[in-house]
């Protein structure tokens, strides 16, 4: 369900997959790389968890454990957990979900994979901004030096005087680091945008996008 001002606009979007320069290492994750057809320059796998902030050196037992944890963990939002964004990715699924975390307070939480998630990323933040005749909502994830920025756009392409708006919507993930775009996955199915209208329960959202395509 789209959560703009625009009643009775279906979401839709429209594939690919995209690898901008700098697409190795972390937040490569994002990219299937059956999907890309085996390029030669398809990302290499990203560092396993907990090694960027050394954890996995101080207990890796511990660090296993979780990441095993994660790993069985399924994509899809559990009966329960607002499911705040979802769709179909090509080979892999994408989700947003509402969680309470260890302290019992709610948390936003990424998760990324085919059927159970390859990534879990919690501390998502909302911002949200109009555009003439459309908007743009966006979930940010940091990891680090990296951001996982789960985004749905909807863009009006015709603004001859009488004539119709012609929306074109658009719903995935792009992942940033160093302020520039190292990868990025479109939605291409069984899109539920991004429930803005919950952001209130979740910290509430910010008037300036986290990444402006």
């Amino acid at each position: 369900m789209r959560h703009w001002m625009i009643a009775g606009c279906a979401a839709l979007a429209l594939a690919g997959c995209t690898v901008q320069d700098g697409g190795e290492g972390e937040g490569a994750d994002q990219l299937d790389t059956a999907d890309l057809d085996a390029r030669e320059d398809a990302p290499a796998p990203a560092t396993p968890a907990g090694d960027a902030t050394g954890e996995s050196r101080k207990d890796p037992a511990k660090t296993a454990e979780r990441a095993m944890d994660e790993m069985a963990q399924p994509v899809a939002c559990a009966q329960g957990e607002p499911t705040l964004f979802s769709c179909d990715a090509g080979r892999k699924q994408i989700a947003v979900c509402g969680v309470t975390d260890a302290r019992g307070q709610p948390d936003v939480q990424y998760r990324y994979g085919s059927d159970t998630a390859e990534i879990v990323l919690s501390g998502g933040r909302f911002a949200s901004v109009p555009y003439s005749g459309g908007g743009e909502a966006q979930i940010e994830f940091p990891k680090g030096a990296t951001r996982y920025i789960v985004y749905s756009r909807t863009v009006r392409t015709n603004f001859e005087a009488g004539e119709p708006n012609n929306l074109e919507f658009t719903d995935g993930v792009l992942v940033v680091r160093g302020g520039k775009p190292i990868a990025e996955r479109n939605c291409t199915g069984n899109v539920e945008s991004v429930d803005i209208n919950a952001a209130e329960s979740y910290g509430g959202a910010e008037s300036e996008l986290f990444y402006y395509d």
